[in-house]
């Protein structure tokens, strides 16, 4: 196979201040082996292509793709080439909310029946805030039942997808425990369509997107022709195939968005470092959430939140669907956002994934 690389500007913004022969080395240096971690996490996994991006205090940093975005079609993965992010779609979302929060167009702590009637009562308030932070009671997504995990149908109307899990029962009293939903965030989506007026996919381009100049975000709509959409791949077995169909109708806003690393960068930059969401709003995003006995969950409105390896604080959340990994990180003292995107998943993985420790370990620690 051929492989394919591209480079976008790339002048390392911690020292965009020295002219000096050393310092122009060091940042060659610094690019050299940033470019040559990610040919090395692509070769070791087999996969098609990953884009990467980084933003250093405030500045695009470094922005690099490898690989093909169409195998079949000798076509190269591009910076601006449109690839699934998984549940990273999650904290568009809850961003979305977040921002009609502070439009006060939704309330955190009000019933989400309020906004979506005919979801069923369940003898408890069930709020935004419960669902951003996982603890709803809420169950997820059932991997064991091909027909749940791996959507066939296509939904005309996110809130008809509803019905999937609407009756089952909660798993634990609202507020109380902590179980990650994807299906709360889609039902989120459904409150966001109903106080807005508009498709989700709409009601994200107009009160995020486009105020954030997120010009390569969007829903993979699966009969929709969209240019610079990739092909997916999953590595099968040490085998690179296509990877099983999924259509994306039913969860959207938990798993169902398109996006490019240098736009998901750009994104939490956005949400962490500028003035996009008032103080309040910041506050939200970046404040770890407690059950009602102030057992902290790992989760602000909708962020995983932990120490990394370094012991820093750190904002973060993943994303695995057929034929994409997205991860995305903000270290808040580096000043230090990272964002990934391969267009293929490995089965089995056994947690040997080459991606997941290029984007978390090796580029924050070189950066």
């Amino acid at each position: 196979m051929i492989h394919r690389f591209t480079v976008v500007v790339v002048a390392f913004a911690f020292c965009l201040a020295a002219e000096s022969a050393v310092a122009e080395n060091a940042i060659n240096e610094t690019q050299a082996a940033a470019i040559e971690m990610v040919n090395s996490a692509y070769r070791a996994d087999g996969g098609s292509g990953i884009q990467v991006a980084v933003i250093k205090d405030g500045h695009l940093a470094f922005s690099y793709a490898v690989g093909h975005a169409d195998l079949e079609n000798d076509v190269p993965l591009e910076p601006g080439t449109r690839m699934r992010i998984g549940s990273v779609s999650k904290v568009f979302t809850t961003t979305l909310v977040a921002a009609l929060v502070q439009k006060e167009m939704i309330r955190l702590d009000t019933d989400i029946r309020e906004y979506v009637p005919e979801f069923p009562e369940k003898g408890s308030t069930i709020t935004a805030r419960q669902i951003a932070s996982h603890t709803s009671g809420l169950r997820h997504y059932d991997f064991s039942n091909m027909a749940e995990a791996n959507n066939m149908r296509f939904y005309e109307a996110l809130s008809d997808a509803l019905p999937v899990f609407a009756e089952d029962p909660l798993l634990s009293e609202p507020g109380t425990e902590h179980h990650y939903s994807g299906f709360g965030i889609n039902l989120l989506g459904v409150a966001v369509e109903r106080v807005v007026g508009l498709p989700y996919s709409q009601a994200l381009i107009e009160n995020l997107l486009l105020p954030l100049d997120l010009t390569n975000t969007m829903v993979d709509h699966p009969l929709a022709i969209i240019p610079g959409r990739t092909r997916f791949y999953t590595v099968l077995s040490g085998q690179l195939v296509n990877t099983f169909w999924r259509d994306s109708s039913d969860y959207y806003p938990s798993g169902g968005l398109l996006s490019t690393a240098e736009d998901i960068a750009s994104f939490t930059h956005a949400i962490f470092e500028s003035d996009f969401l008032d103080e309040e709003r910041q506050t939200l995003m970046r404040t770890e959430s407690t059950t009602a006995d102030q057992q902290a969950v790992g989760y602000t409105f909708g962020w995983q939140v932990m120490d990394n390896e370094s012991g820093k604080l750190m904002y973060f959340h993943g994303g695995e669907t057929n034929g994409a990994y997205c991860n995305v990180l903000f270290i808040p003292e580096d000043g230090l956002i990272v964002a990934g995107i391969a267009n293929y998943n490995v089965f089995p993985s056994d947690g040997e994934v080459a991606f997941f420790d290029l984007v978390r370990r090796q580029l924050p620690e070189l950066l």
